[in-house]
């Protein structure tokens, strides 16, 4: 150990204040020194000076540096493999041990207090469940990394996000049991779906259709024949529909539209449609908007509108410049859904980027929202694999409607044909969840100049920090949860991007809101007896990204070591006593 007698200051106050307080104090004294002409004047300028010296360290409390050798340190994390670590303490002399508290005891080892200090230690190797997401912030290094077993129950969940009412949407995940287990999902209504899994590690999918727009809980409940009951709950935010405007241009009148209009129209969306007879006469219908004349298929029209549907023949008869226009509507945000009847039709090559096939199979089998399969008939088309594609409604792996993005906007299609006879024999909620998902993404979004993300996994607890995003256009962003302002620090490498940490209230709904629109966002705190083997495999897996197989034996730090208060204090009083005594001499 080396040392470095140079002093470092941390003061409470500013320096130069205190330093002329210090001086004009010490001159004022020593002149009151000099008129009381007592003997021993000598020794009492110097205790004055003395009691100034330890004044001044109290105020700026000094340290000192020093230079050390810290050897590597293993930390022990809760479940952590005893036989493990004996091997590894045996294989490296002179490795310090210390554990987390919620850690079984290990010899010699000593307790870490506080997360907080690691950003102090030589952190080489964790053992066990890990270091938690937030206090990894806090150490700043990499490690080698010997996770605990995996434990019982789930490890992986994948909630959808994006859900809207009508909309079959699938709960997916990862299950770990020692027996085999029933999980059945359970809604406001009941029970929706369940699944069988054997012994070992098995993956799962628990599909589920909401009826209407909302906050919800459901619930995961867990069978097996050696245990009780036991269940977890899943929170499913369900997205209102957004009141669009919606243009449909056809050739000639047909039942899918009609009743498609009327399915919108319903839903008190502000609908538009024509009809061409002839060269230049067009039949209109409007349903919650004023009629008017829609001759011109210009650019300033197809900004009022969110969505537009539109055939083959209707678009074959489009100019070049109304063409030209539509392409760059939709580069600015509109969306297209193309009605298409024949695979030869030229805008399946036109407006989808992807290759195609010929099927021999003319229906499919496909689940709605009822739950049943059903028999559908289908354009005979196939398309390729293409990550570009976002599937909407899918048979395995056939693609049946979806979308890609064209700048801002999206072209979508729906191969799926006659979907007005699920109306007309009275599967609404089949006939729904065929269109309603495809329109909501599909349609112009929302410009908006802020969003608002949660950078927390779920399950999310009570007093546990929660991890906040907002992209902002320009302005500061004001986010507030629970009317408490969360403060925001600006990413240093990418502009607009802001990142600020809260901490989770009660269990239960919440909601964080922009000071700035209306922007909202939701999110669900569980209970701590809930999710546990999920929440440890999220935090093993944020552990494994930390991971480094490099070892350095000893590295060389510099610690601020502060000279004790004691010796001031010291200082202070033998320093007054003497000037107490001193005209006693």
């Amino acid at each position: 150990m080396m040392a470095d007698y140079g002093l470092n200051l941390d003061p409470v106050l500013p320096f130069s204040i205190v330093f002329i307080v210090a001086l004009a104090v010490l001159i004022f004294f020593i002149y009151l020194e000099f008129r009381r002409k007592q003997r021993l004047l000598p020794l009492r300028i110097v205790a004055i000076s003395l009691v100034l010296v330890s004044l001044f360290g109290i105020v700026f409390q000094p340290s000192y540096s020093v230079e050390q050798n810290q050897e590597p340190i293993i930390l022990l994390t809760k479940d952590y493999p005893k036989s493990k670590v004996d091997s590894i303490v045996q294989a490296n002399a002179g490795l310090r041990v210390i554990r987390a508290k919620d850690a079984s005891s290990y010899p010699g080892s000593l307790i870490l207090k506080s997360w907080y200090e690691l950003s102090h230690e030589n952190i080489f190797y964790v053992v066990g469940q890990g270091i938690p997401a937030y206090a990894l912030d806090i150490l700043h290094k990499e490690f080698q990394f010997i996770p605990a077993e995996m434990s019982l129950g789930i490890t992986k969940l994948i909630i959808p996000k994006d859900i809207y009412s009508n909309e079959r949407r699938q709960i997916t995940g990862t299950f770990n049991s020692a027996e085999k287990t029933k999980l059945t999902l359970l809604g406001p209504g009941g029970a929706i779906d369940s699944a069988r899994l054997d012994r070992g590690v098995s993956s799962f999918s628990l599909s589920f259709t909401p009826k209407q727009a909302g906050n919800f809980i459901y619930s995961l409940v867990f069978e097996s024949a050696s245990k009780s009951p036991s269940s977890a709950r899943i929170p499913i935010e369900v997205l209102p529909e957004k009141p669009l405007r919606v243009l449909f241009l056809q050739k000639f009148p047909s039942a899918e539209v009609r009743f498609l209009k009327n399915f919108l129209s319903e839903k008190h969306h502000q609908i538009a449609v024509r009809y061409q007879i002839s060269k230049s006469n067009f039949i209109y219908e409007f349903s919650n908007l004023p009629w008017e004349r829609i001759d011109n298929f210009r650019s300033d029209l197809l900004k009022s509108f969110d969505l537009l549907f539109i055939d083959q023949k209707s678009y074959d008869e489009l100019s070049a410049l109304e063409k030209t226009d539509l392409k760059k509507s939709v580069s600015d945000g509109l969306g297209v859904i193309f009605l298409l009847h024949d695979v030869k039709e030229k805008a399946l090559g036109e407006f989808l980027p992807v290759k195609s096939k010929r099927s021999a199979n003319d229906t499919v089998h496909v689940r709605l929202a009822s739950s049943h399969l059903k028999v559908l008939p289908i354009l005979p088309i196939e398309l390729d694999h293409d990550p570009s594609i976002v599937p909407i409604t899918k048979n395995k792996n056939r693609i049946l409607s979806g979308y890609y993005c064209s700048g801002r906007g999206k072209m979508a299609f729906q191969f799926i044909e006659e979907t007005f006879r699920m109306g007309m024999e009275g599967n609404f909620d089949d006939y729904s969840s065929l269109w309603t998902p495809l329109i909501a993404r599909a349609a112009r979004t929302k410009e908006s100049n802020f969003k608002l993300k949660l950078l927390t996994p779920f399950p999310i607890y009570n007093n546990e920090p929660l991890d906040i995003a907002a992209i902002s256009s320009g302005p500061h962003p004001s986010v507030y949860a629970e009317s408490v302002i969360v403060p925001l620090k600006e990413n240093a490498l990418v502009d607009d991007y802001w990142t600020g940490r809260s901490w989770a209230g009660k269990s239960g709904w919440h909601q964080l809101n922009l000071k700035q629109d209306s922007t909202q966002l939701h999110y669900f705190v569980s209970d701590t007896s809930e999710w546990k083997a999920l929440r440890v495999s999220n935090q093993i897996n944020a552990n494994q990204l930390h991971r480094n197989t490099k070892i350095t034996k000893s590295k060389k730090i510099i610690r601020q070591i502060p000279v004790p208060k004691l010796i001031f204090y010291f200082i202070f009083l033998f320093s007054s006593a003497f000037l107490w005594f001193a005209p006693k001499i």
